[in-house]
């Protein structure tokens, strides 16, 4: 089976000027975005998958976050891995990442049986995307080897899917085929972290703009307040923004420190910073006028299923009148 890269935009990922020509179809396609995992942080809860979102525009189909029980909640939804055409990630952090594995090697059987791919995947993030995509490859390498001697005439997984670093602070654009155009923002996610280099670069933390022929979506992903987010969500139809539940989750780090000894605080200041309160959220959709307030990624203590609902909407009401939804998973917005 002879593969093409298609969807791709060799000079955007170079910094490339983001064009302002609207997507064209013959008619105007129909879109949902489904929140297939709302939960945040790197535990597992009992309503509530890792963050994932699926975007589907016509017949095309998009992952946001791969988060642990992403491909599960793909079926949930009644989409199969081998539908997904590209996927995008915000930061490697393992709650956004934690579920690329059983995705490639589940995508992979399925698409390589039934010979349903005549491309691979892109699947476009930060520095180090093309690591993990590369690494998560050859952790499976004995199962498609051990599959592939039951059907020879499967090509290899490395032939399914290619990882795309996005290595400029943005706003980028990342990606565009007829249906959809995706731009990229660095966001506040990692600004107090002072990590140091890789051997693939710096990391960082995207949030991405969607638009279709039908609307714009603007997704955070994990950050604090950040001017250039706010720029990128200017006039959407949707913000899809991650919230905290600050106070929270800060007296669960307390309250889990054992070691008396260990500074916790750089991680609550992360929390802190680099996380939206309600009141950052509301702020946020006020100042970018958006025309629909969507909450994901709840960012909660251990144990937690749902946040105060009505402790939320009244901060947020605080800077926001249009309207809000809490999210839950496989709901379509």
């Amino acid at each position: 089976m002879e593969m093409t890269r298609r969807g791709l935009l060799g000079g955007a990922l170079a910094g490339a000027a983001i064009s302002a020509a609207p997507l064209r179809a013959a008619t105007t396609p129909e879109d949902r975005w489904i929140l297939l995992g709302t939960g945040g942080g790197p535990v597992m809860r009992k309503t509530r998958m890792q963050p994932a979102n699926l975007l589907q525009v016509g017949d095309r189909s998009y992952l946001i976050d791969l988060g642990a029980g992403v491909t599960r909640q793909l079926v949930q939804a009644g989409v199969a891995p081998s539908r997904i055409d590209a996927a995008f990630i915000s930061h490697l952090h393992l709650d956004h990442t934690a579920g690329i594995a059983a995705f490639l090697s589940l995508d992979w059987v399925q698409a390589a049986m039934q010979r349903l791919r005549s491309a691979p995947v892109p699947i476009y993030g930060p520095p180090g995307t093309q690591t993990v995509i590369d690494s998560s490859i050859k952790a499976i390498a004995i199962q498609a080897d051990i599959f592939r001697g039951e059907s020879a005439h499967s090509p290899p997984p490395d032939k399914f899917f290619f990882g795309k670093d996005i290595t400029q602070p943005g706003p980028v654009e990342v990606y565009r085929d007829e249906m959809l155009r995706v731009t990229a923002v660095e966001n506040t996610h990692y600004a107090t972290m002072h990590l140091p280099a890789r051997p693939y670069g710096h990391d960082m933390s995207f949030s991405y703009r969607f638009e279709t022929p039908r609307r714009s979506i603007v997704y955070t992903g994990d950050t604090g307040p950040s001017p250039a987010v706010e720029a990128l969500a200017s006039g959407a139809d949707v913000l899809i923004s991650e919230i905290i539940d600050l106070p929270g989750v800060v007296a669960d780090i307390r309250s889990r420190s054992a070691d008396k000894s260990v500074d916790v605080t750089p991680m609550i200041r992360h929390m802190e910073l680099e996380h939206l309160t309600p009141e950052n959220v509301g702020a946020l959709a006020a100042r970018a006028k958006v025309g629909k307030l969507v909450l994901t990624h709840l960012g909660m203590a251990p144990g937690a299923e749902d946040l105060d609902e009505p402790a939320v909407l009244a901060a947020i009401r605080k800077n926001y009148r249009g309207p809000v939804v809490l999210g839950k998973d496989l709901m379509s917005v």
